[in-house]
């Protein structure tokens, strides 16, 4: 039977113990913020094309092209002179230099063939392609700017979203998920590999307490330091204006990540039971989160990726935890939100029922 007040005592001494931690909380936020730093280098570099543009000509039509292009979100537009963009684009200073002849006004109000040319480094196909793609789509948006246009054919847009999300907002989520995974695994994991390690954990088997009331206290105690962590970075990001749930959706938002949090508290305490040593438990504990993250589309869009490892992210819990906040937290929708939930609750009960038989083993040994 359960003795609430040794459960109270327990929260309570693994939280003092976990303020006066400062190592543990370091540790916690270290792999999202590391994550994040590369994510944000990454989506500068890719983001959009550098390239030089190099004007020859001043008529009417040709200015018009030269905004045309540098309002393309594709681009980063530097203007240059023909020997500035020779010279940045050898240096790798730019992916590309376009360049507007003379003789394009001339061209155009004579409707005869009209080059624009551009001269690519081909470092990688991605860049290369990218580039490939965009300067046809920004003259196809100039010509359907004009009042005589050839272009007969227009594209008919219809978004499945309500909003474009930004690359990088877009990867706020997984890290959102990466702390949650790190806060459970690290700090309940290190709460009960220090009850052994210290010898501290022959007291407790001694104590005239349940044991089920001492395990209830720990995977509870890991729990609130996880929702911790989970609400400081949700409220930060939403005051950022990265997320932006209304209504229900900061319910099932909620309930999301105290489902991931438990779950990762589960797999702590796993863990704790099986190594019994701080170092091993960080060190076990920290890759895991990291595999955790990878498999379940922490960098990408699974449904993206090749189709062994979009088979191998529905079997990774996290998977279902980042789809459910997308959903509520960019989308504002319940979309797939009941077979999320069941899977993480699911996942949650199998990671801490394994938690919790390993350690009562371990008590006991």
């Amino acid at each position: 039977m359960l003795n609430f007040r040794v459960i109270a005592a327990v929260v309570r001494k693994d939280l003092i113990e976990w303020i006066h931690q400062p190592r543990q909380i370091v540790v916690t936020f270290m792999p999202p913020v590391l994550l994040m730093a590369v994510l944000a280098l990454s989506v500068a570099a890719v983001g959009r094309n550098k390239i030089a543009l190099v004007v020859q000509d001043n008529g009417p039509h040709a200015q018009q092209l030269v905004e045309t292009i540098k309002g393309f979100d594709a681009f980063i537009v530097t203007d240059a002179t023909p020997e500035q963009a020779a010279a940045e684009l050898k240096n790798l200073q730019v992916e590309a230099v376009i360049t507007i002849p003379a003789g394009f006004e001339t061209a155009y109000e004579n409707r005869q063939p009209d080059p624009v040319i551009m001269d690519v480094n081909n470092l990688n196909l991605d860049f290369t392609n990218d580039l490939r793609r965009s300067l046809p789509a920004a003259i196809s948006d100039f010509y359907a700017a004009q009042p005589d246009t050839p272009i007969k054919v227009t594209p008919q847009e219809t978004d499945l979203r309500a909003h474009d999300i930004g690359l990088l907002q877009f990867q706020i989520v997984p890290l959102l998920i990466e702390l949650l995974t790190v806060a459970g695994v690290v700090n309940a994991g290190l709460a009960m590999a220090r009850e052994w390690e210290t010898y501290t954990i022959k007291e407790i088997v001694l104590a005239p307490v349940p044991s089920s009331s001492l395990i209830v206290g720990k995977v509870l105690a890991g729990w609130v330091i996880t929702l911790l962590f989970g609400a400081a970075a949700l409220g930060l990001a939403t005051l950022a204006g990265y997320f932006r749930p209304v209504g229900i959706y900061w319910l099932t938002s909620v309930l999301t990540i105290a489902l991931v949090g438990l779950f990762s508290v589960g797999l702590g305490v796993a863990l704790a039971s099986l190594l019994r040593k701080e170092q091993r438990v960080m060190a076990a504990g920290i890759t895991a989160t990291f595999y955790l993250f990878f498999l379940s589309g922490g960098i990408a869009v699974v449904a993206f990726l090749p189709d062994w490892l979009r088979t191998v992210a529905h079997f990774i819990p996290t998977y279902y935890g980042i789809h459910a906040l997308e959903m509520a937290l960019f989308y504002n929708s319940s979309d797939l939100l009941g077979r999320d939930l069941l899977m993480l609750l699911g996942s949650t009960i199998l990671a801490l029922a394994v938690g919790v038989i390993a350690f009562r083993r371990r008590l006991f040994e």
